[in-house]
């Protein structure tokens, strides 16, 4: 099983904002007051400076539900200046391969795991399953099960990716795209409900079983 890890930290549900809105409101609200006459002659400069500063800082302090940056909020203070919100920009969360639902590309779904799916033309049901082979009726002391696991990959798609194996003989993608070693081979990078679809769609008792087999192990 071939996979590659979540790029992007996934959106929050509609309950994880509430909570972390009404936290950073609480916060804030139960914080000592500072003590200005302490730091500020009565009347100065300073004074009204600090006043102004402190009145903007307030309003960041109403965090909206709806807002995404909520645990960003809090800090921010004062409006930050258009140079700074230049250098901060980031990156959409969808990518041109999203866009054009590019299975092949590992630039899609960067919030989620995805799985190294196979398709072979004139191969037995399930049409879609994860690269596989059988470990040799007589092996010898070379054929090991992490060896046999990395074949069943390096055959048919080459040695063009890096990968490393994990528990269960899961390895994580870490550069490179598959290379199929036939034009009767494709290949697919999924998510665990793509998967589920594109089995449910052969819809062959095989593939139904494939799928209770392999449920268990995907993550979301």
């Amino acid at each position: 099983m071939v996979t590659r890890a979540p790029v992007l930290q996934r959106d929050p549900t509609a309950f994880e904002r509430e909570y972390y809105r009404f936290n950073v409101e609480l916060a804030n609200r139960l914080q000592q007051p500072f003590p200005r006459d302490l730091y500020f002659k009565k009347g100065s400069a300073a004074g009204a400076r600090f006043d102004e500063y402190y009145t903007a800082l307030q309003k960041t302090w109403e965090v909206k539900p709806e807002t995404k940056g909520l645990a960003n909020d809090a800090g921010k203070g004062v409006a930050s200046s258009e140079s700074d919100s230049t250098l901060y920009q980031t990156l959409p969360r969808t990518t041109e391969a999203d866009k054009n639902h590019d299975t092949h590309s590992l630039e899609r779904a960067l919030d989620r795991t995805l799985y190294l799916v196979v398709s072979t033309k004139g191969a037995q049901a399930p049409k879609w399953a994860f690269p596989a082979q059988r470990l040799p009726d007589q092996r010898t002391s070379i054929d090991t099960l992490h060896g046999t696991a990395m074949n069943g990959v390096l055959e048919t798609f080459g040695d063009t990716m890096d990968l490393w194996l994990t528990y269960i003989l899961r390895a994580r993608i870490l550069a490179g795209k598959p290379a199929p070693a036939s034009k009767d081979v494709d290949f697919a990078w999924l998510t665990k409900e793509e998967i589920q679809q594109r089995l449910a769609d052969d819809g062959s008792q095989e593939s139904s079983q494939y799928w209770e087999k392999i449920e268990g192990l995907l993550d979301p």
